[in-house]
């Protein structure tokens, strides 16, 4: 064996052994920074409640620094610090206006697919939904016929959850992305290897 051949003799055991390892260290970290998000998401929605409430006109120091805090909080975490007089306003004498239940449901209603794969055929979309969604560690995913394509779909019940296998994904195939199926798919027919969707 010349030099050359041994040289990708080991380049393939070094890849074979490293590759999977910085997989699972790009999953752990994406994984890290979703709970992130979610913390601090939980953090904004504490502040919401407290500055939706109307302040007392004769609050005591305690309430105000509250509310000065949650002020803070909404900043930080918002992308859209507000003015300074609206934050004033906020603390001293104004509740923040509420969201109505169906605005906050809107994005949420009804079942999130993953779509991760576009084939021509059924074979290879078979190979996406089998062997690729095993390597991304999201567990056998559903074929989708859709405008011609034959897209490897992973349904969720909920978005928080698909979100979550979305990261897992995106180290796998970083084109990977998110569809509310009630309007990607809104009506399906079961043709044995996979669905046909029905467009409007």
């Amino acid at each position: 064996m010349d030099t050359w051949q041994k040289l990708e003799v080991i380049s393939k055991v070094v890849a074979a052994v490293f590759i999977p390892i910085a997989i699972a260290v790009l999953a752990n970290n994406l994984a890290a920074a979703n709970k992130q998000r979610d913390s601090e998401m939980k953090v904004v929605e504490i502040a919401t409640a407290i500055l939706s409430k109307e302040p007392s006109p004769n609050q005591t120091p305690e309430s105000k620094s509250l509310r000065t805090w949650a002020v803070e909080i909404i900043d930080r975490f918002s992308g859209v610090p507000m003015p300074k007089a609206t934050a004033e306003a906020v603390i001293e004498s104004t509740a923040l206006p509420t969201v109505t239940q169906s605005a906050q449901s809107l994005d949420s209603e009804g079942t999130w697919g993953l779509i991760f794969g576009g084939d021509s055929t059924v074979e290879a979309a078979k190979h996406e939904v089998t062997v690729t969604a095993k390597t991304m560690g999201i567990g056998n995913a559903s074929i989708f016929r859709r405008a011609g394509s034959f897209r490897s779909v992973k349904v969720f019940e909920n978005r928080s959850v698909a979100e979550d296998a979305l990261g897992k994904a995106r180290v796998v195939r970083p084109s990977s992305y998110l569809v509310n199926m009630t309007k990607w798919c809104p009506t399906s027919t079961d043709r044995g290897d996979y669905y046909e969707c029905t467009l409007p």
